[in-house]
């Protein structure tokens, strides 16, 4: 038999450092609740604890978006059962949903109703923060509204374009024989660059190709904003 050679294995001189975090106290003092729910009967004890624990994470216009976890930990009870109470609440008119999460994703945003006459917009006002979901929706309709008008730009520059090629507005005749065979030339560059941007023209220059004249550099922008 051969004695394999075997590599001794070397062991760590110090133990591996373990950092424990220690979570974060919580920092909130007072909750601010519904007045009409201090005399209300047909609250149940629980009903009113769960309240106030929703209200403890309200801000000044009552919207929260705490999840059913959170509150039940609270009581040491299942999501289950912080639903139906929380359902409870909304059936008596103490609590509204005003955006559906999704599971496992995004809680729900309440809003605990201390005036039923308020708007989304008031309560946005009094509290000065949109919940998620409206910030969202608003970033969308932004990206939606940049896209729009970037493709509205990109029509107008290939209107440009064509119209400036029926017109023969862009070929000076002098400026096409002295610059033939050696790419666009300074004049005509600067003549695009009227109707579109210097970035956008330069990919369409590198997309005709070295020493493409202004037919080449025109037909490639076209292909572009197509």
């Amino acid at each position: 038999m051969h004695n394999e050679s075997m590599e001794a294995i070397q062991l760590p001189k110090r133990k591996p450092r373990i950092i424990l975090k220690e979570q974060a106290p919580d920092q909130r003092k007072f909750a601010v609740i519904p007045i009409r729910a201090i005399t209300d009967r047909n609250l149940t004890g629980m009903e009113l604890r769960v309240l106030m624990a929703f209200c403890s994470y309200c801000n000044r216009g009552g919207l929260t978006w705490v999840s059913l976890k959170r509150i039940g930990s609270h009581f040491n009870i299942k999501v289950s059962r912080t639903s139906r109470l929380a359902k409870s609440l909304i059936d008596k008119g103490y609590m509204r949903v005003l955006y559906k999460g999704f599971a496992g994703q995004r809680a729900q945003t309440r809003q605990v109703i201390f005036d039923s006459t308020l708007t989304l917009a008031d309560i946005v006002a009094i509290s000065g923060e949109k919940p998620p979901y409206l910030q969202e929706q608003e970033n969308r309709q932004l990206n939606q509204s940049l896209k729009e008008e970037e493709m509205k730009k990109q029509a107008r520059a290939k209107k440009q374009i064509v119209d400036n090629n029926s017109g023969n507005n862009l070929k000076p005749e002098s400026i096409v024989d002295r610059n033939k065979g050696n790419g666009i030339s300074k004049e005509q560059k600067e003549q695009l660059q009227r109707i579109v941007s210097a970035d956008v023209l330069e990919e369409a220059i590198k997309r005709a190709g070295e020493g493409a004249d202004l037919a080449a550099v025109e037909r490639a922008l076209q292909r572009m904003l197509m």
